[in-house]
């Protein structure tokens, strides 16, 4: 960088539209994306700081306080395809602070519609498609010396009008060149740990941003992060963001034990997400050895030809094994599904319902289908496929509780909601298990009084 003095960098996380899901809407982590972007930027001279707007309770003019006081000569966005809008709003703040500034936009909503990003929201200057790290980083150079901007991985407007791509970066294959800037944030609870990127399957629900090969970090940058936020932020537990935490067997083991090894399982719990075929029982005792709290388990239907078709990889009964495997050894597990899927009748997403109950997770989770952009899901719906009707492109209905982006033909969007409800009390209730549900209901009770709300407003 020829004049790294004179740019500074903000990275944003913007407020959220509204307050649904507390985990996601007001965290206890701070954003990860942010992190990894900050430190790249920082190790490469540029003045770099963040401020996370929905792990601080931050609202716009709050937000906008950091803005006047840091001076950026640059801000960056982060935004899944529900946060774009907040997104916006923010930027155009900016501009109508200071139109000077630079505003970038990232994440998967831009990475998925480029083009239509950057032409519906003028407020960002660029969009960086793909992982950011390095895009943003000479992006940030190009600008900075009042060069073209040729960056890999960059869409824009020439005068607000001629779209522009500069071709797509390949994806970084060094993932432990990357030091995440934890530092940049207060202290937290939790903190959520992207040790690899990618999986190799491909759900029609998911736009698999990382892609289909999978990246690893070492397992010793692993256990050194680790050990780092334990000494130096005292979290209380730690979520690893990996699609699939077990992806790589020896891997997985070799953390866990690392961890026993250094003491790390005595002063922090944490918990991960993975697929079924990728466990068995000897990587399990080694995972709760390690004090793995929770796991969680995409099921998504108990349709065995849905599950066929999603492109998932799984099936019924290595499902059963898998949970199995979880009961033996007696390590919490939560599971996924999602009602919705493609042809969904009323009948088909009971049948989820009732394996749900069959498989008895510490808790179940369901979601609703969601057409997120860059998904087969979302294609099919652009195509009327699979029974779904696409409703709305206004991305603030694109959540997967309250949402309302799409309906189906076989089932409507208001029985989806209540069989939502009915999933959630059925898994309960027919396993006996009333105080859970109490503390259940009490926990997510603003998820709950949400989706009640939408049904008495529709009756």
């Amino acid at each position: 960088m020829n004049d790294s003095k004179s740019v500074r960098v903000l990275l944003i996380n913007p407020p959220p539209h509204q307050i649904v899901e507390p985990y996601y809407d007001t965290p206890d982590y701070p954003r990860t994306a942010l992190a990894f972007l900050a430190g790249h930027l920082r190790a490469s001279g540029v003045v770099v700081d963040v401020c996370d707007c929905k792990f601080d309770r931050l609202d716009y003019d709050q937000g906008m306080e950091k803005v006047r006081s840091f001076r950026p000569t640059i801000v960056g966005f982060t935004a899944f395809t529900n946060e774009i809008k907040p997104a916006a709003v923010f930027a155009e703040r900016v501009k109508s602070h200071d139109p000077s500034i630079t505003t970038v936009i990232g994440s998967v909503h831009v990475t998925a519609l480029p083009e239509e990003t950057v032409r519906e929201f003028p407020q960002f200057d660029y969009g960086v498609v793909g992982e950011g790290e390095e895009t943003l980083l000479e992006l940030v150079n190009q600008v900075t010396n009042h060069e073209e901007v040729t960056a890999k991985g960059v869409a824009y407007l020439v005068d607000g009008k001629n779209y522009r791509f500069t071709g797509t970066r390949a994806p970084l294959a060094d993932q432990d060149g990357l030091r995440p800037a934890w530092d940049l944030f207060r202290p937290a609870a939790e903190y959520v740990l992207q040790t690899s990127r990618g999986c190799p399957f491909a759900c029609n629900f998911c736009m698999n941003p990382g892609g289909r090969i999978v990246r690893p970090r070492t397992v010793e940058t692993t256990l050194n992060e680790i050990a780092w936020l334990v000494e130096n932020m005292k979290p209380k537990t730690i979520l690893f963001g990996d699609e699939i935490f077990t992806i790589n067997r020896e891997r997985t083991a070799d953390i866990c034990r690392g961890m026993v090894e250094r003491g790390l399982h005595k002063k922090i719990s944490w918990w991960c997400q993975t697929h079924v075929s990728t466990i068995d029982e000897e990587v399990v005792h080694l995972m709760k050895e390690a004090n793995c709290s929770t796991v969680g388990l995409g099921i998504e239907t108990g349709d065995e030809e849905k599950l066929k078709k999603m492109g998932k990889g799984t099936s019924i009964p290595k499902i059963i094994e898998a949970i199995r495997i979880m009961k033996k050894v007696r390590l919490r597990f939560n599971t996924f599904f999602i009602l919705g899927q493609p042809n969904e009748t009323y009948e088909s997403a009971k049948n989820t319902i009732d394996f749900a109950v069959k498989l008895n997770p510490t808790i179940p989770v369901f979601g609703l289908m969601v057409p997120y952009p860059g998904t087969e899901v979302a294609a099919m719906a652009q195509r009327g496929e699979g029974g779904y009707k696409l409703l709305t492109t206004d991305w603030n209905d694109y959540n997967k509780q309250i949402g309302n982006a799409m309906t189906l033909a076989g089932v409507t969007r208001s029985e989806l909601e209540r069989l939502q409800i009915l999933g959630y009390l059925k898994v309960f209730i027919l396993n006996f298990r009333f105080v859970d549900l109490c503390k259940f209901l009490f926990k997510y009770r603003n998820e709950g009084l949400a989706v009640l709300k939408k049904q008495l407003i529709r009756s």
